[in-house]
């Protein structure tokens, strides 16, 4: 069932790209001056690790799919050194896909921390069946909703609905994504239970953090000791 849902939205995706007049370009924020120091490559860890540790367990993102997450992160994320960090003079395209049936805004979160050490928050509206392209600064991090607070609003359904931010994995720089490369983030329903409420008509909103993480091999695959990968051989390789 999963491989059927990824394959539709991998296809939904490429149909949309093809489509003219439903690809659009939000406008991109203020790139920032590079404002890195000694302290900062501290500050950035510390940031990435308080994202990590809300990743996996019954409250997490990604609920339980993601246990052991934490164990395993901070050797992957590797903000150790100054070119560790993402450059202030790089970029990231988010591609923000709506699969719903109504507009929604999502709630674009990001950390940059030659920006600043706080969250930056972007709101952008995709229509019903269509794509919205966004360039942000290059981040170390990058989600829907609070990026260490799961159950927060990822996005709005034009009727006032929020759809949480549960299973929108965060994105790391170098891990998930890296400069002048597109994450995408997709509002879907949750035909397989993802959840594990029981509800397979529920929208919820899917990152690629999480789709990468879960993945079987190469260099975003991970064994977490529920045999070969998460699930077996397992139902997110495709």
């Amino acid at each position: 069932m999963i491989k059927r849902m990824i394959t539709a939205i991998r296809l939904s995706s490429l149909t949309v790209l093809a489509l003219a007049g439903c690809n659009s370009l939000a406008g991109a924020p203020d790139m920032g001056d590079s404002g890195d120091t000694d302290g900062l490559v501290s500050d950035v860890a510390t940031k990435a690790l308080s994202v990590a540790s809300a990743v996996g367990g019954v409250d997490g993102f990604g609920g339980t799919l993601m246990d052991g997450y934490y164990d395993h992160m901070p050797a992957h994320m590797g903000f150790t050194v100054q070119s560790d960090l993402a450059p202030a003079d790089g970029s990231l395209t988010v591609r923000l896909h709506n699969e719903a049936d109504e507009p929604c805004e999502f709630h674009l979160a990001y950390f940059a921390g030659h920006l600043g050490l706080q969250e930056r928050l972007l709101d952008v509206e995709v229509a019903v069946g269509e794509q919205v392209t966004v360039d942000l600064p290059c981040s170390e991090i990058v989600g829907a909703g609070s990026l260490d607070s799961p159950g927060e609003a990822g996005c709005h359904l034009q009727s006032g609905e929020a759809i949480f931010n549960t299973m929108a994995v965060p994105g790391f720089f170098g891990q998930d994504f890296a400069c002048d490369s597109v994450y995408e983030v997709f509002l879907t329903p949750d035909v397989d239970d993802l959840d594990g409420d029981g509800d397979t008509e529920e929208l919820i909103i899917l990152s690629d953090g999480m789709r990468f993480h879960l993945m079987d091999g190469g260099p975003h695959g991970h064994l977490h000791g529920h045999g070969q990968g998460m699930m077996g051989t397992h139902m997110w390789s495709f």
